[in-house]
């Protein structure tokens, strides 16, 4: 009898879904004859008819209804096989909304720790703009800064790192100002500011007016903006210090007081609810991982 004739009964389960041959044809982008030489073909090496020709209309019978039966659990386990295959061999992607200052002082430096480790999982990394409405439909983790926890459907979210700023320059600027031990003295120098001058205010008190000798003030809307300026040797900014943490242990920035200001913001991290061994999890494990570190 040969081979059992596959390409035959896949024709034939089209052709008992859609009830004609016509439907049959446009799913397997063939024409209705291609469809009936396989349904003649099929008939002939089972030995039986499978259905009456009413039309356009075809009437199945007890055996045909049978063999359909079968050949859609057939079907459906060989695809859950193939998708298998294809899941365990498929590089997979994930989409991260990352707030920018997070994004290029904190996360892309430690990325190439995550590809290392795991190699098959594409990452598209995105911006998730502060005091702009992310689309979290779209994003599998984001990492946001917020003054409390967000609360998004489907997502969970915990806190990730901490807000809370101390001033910083550069080696150059402590080189060219060796007074800086106290906040009067800091109140003298190039103040560089983040979104408004409120930190400032809040970390200096009354010397921010006493002793600022009337100096022009510098705002920056955005935080690496201003990191860029402090690198550069131009004043004195407050910055979230976990944020920088590299920029400090490679010397590039100083810290110049233990002493924070936390306007009760920090930065937190939403992860869509997956299952345990999904790629979700993995990183958000890793991100995890890398807060312990620091």
């Amino acid at each position: 009898m040969g081979y059992t004739p596959l390409n035959a009964l896949r024709v034939f389960d089209a052709v008992f879904r859609h009830g004609t041959f016509y439907g049959a044809a446009e799913e397997l982008s063939v024409t209705p004859s291609a469809i009936s030489h396989q349904m003649r073909h099929l008939e002939e090496w089972l030995g039986t008819s499978l259905f009456d020709r009413r039309g356009k209309q075809l009437k199945f019978d007890s055996s045909a209804v049978s063999l359909a039966g079968a050949l859609r659990l057939a079907f459906a386990d060989i695809d859950t096989a193939c998708q298998e295959v294809r899941r365990k061999n498929k590089k997979q992607q994930l989409t991260v909304a990352v707030i920018p200052s997070v994004a290029i002082c904190w996360l892309i430096p430690r990325l190439p720790l995550f590809r290392e480790a795991h190699p098959k999982i594409d990452l598209k990394i995105i911006y998730a703009i502060f005091g702009h409405e992310t689309n979290f439909e779209d994003v599998d983790i984001a990492i946001v800064y917020a003054k409390d926890k967000p609360i998004v459907a489907k997502m969970d979210a915990v806190r990730l790192l901490s807000g809370a700023s101390a001033p910083v320059c550069s080696q150059s600027f402590v080189d060219n100002h060796p007074r800086l031990a106290t906040a009067e003295d800091v109140a003298k120098c190039n103040l560089l500011h983040d979104t408004d001058t409120s930190g400032w205010h809040a970390w200096l008190g009354e010397a921010y007016l006493s002793e600022s000798n009337g100096l022009a003030d510098i705002i920056f809307e955005d935080f690496n903006l201003l990191r860029a300026a402090v690198l550069a040797g131009q004043g004195i900014a407050l910055c979230p210090t976990e944020i920088i943490r590299n920029d400090l242990e490679a010397g590039r920035l100083i810290k110049l007081s233990d002493r924070t200001i936390d306007d009760e913001y920090n930065y937190f991290a939403l992860r869509r609810s997956a299952p345990a061994n999904d790629p979700v999890n993995i990183f958000f494990d890793w991100l995890s991982g890398m807060v312990d570190l620091t």
